[in-house]
């Protein structure tokens, strides 16, 4: 019988893995219907001007105020952002190492096109 430290490591690695490839799964779903990643930072603000129909004072006052929030938002991630860039890394090599040259081209490809956007880290 497995000792409970390594079931709990397994267990972890195991959802580390599954949590990665559900997620690129669930994003390159979103990327194909045309969903959430629209939302990126310009898109937003434009949206929103255009939607709650914001004057020119309100649209600098709330880029402002999210301009703030951006750089509280990295301050408080600063700390933690390698450990999360090294769970990424990992759950990305071990994906990696699960697939045929030709799909480890694409997989490339794909992480390539996602460091462009500003998706990938």
């Amino acid at each position: 019988m497995p000792r409970p430290k390594a079931q709990a490591m397994l267990f972890l690695l195991g959802a580390v893995l599954v949590g990665g490839v559900l997620g690129f799964s669930a994003d390159r779903a979103l990327v194909a219907t045309g969903g959430v990643r629209k939302w990126n930072q310009r898109a937003m603000r434009e949206r929103l001007g255009q939607e709650l129909q914001l004057t020119p004072g309100q649209q600098q006052v709330i880029d402002s105020i999210l301009d703030a929030r951006n750089v509280r938002m990295r301050q408080i991630t600063a700390p933690v952002q390698p450990a999360l860039d090294a769970v990424r890394d990992s759950a990305r090599a071990a994906i990696r190492q699960r697939l045929t040259p030709e799909q480890q081209g694409r997989w490339d490809a794909m992480l390539a096109e996602m460091q462009r956007q500003g998706d990938g880290r």
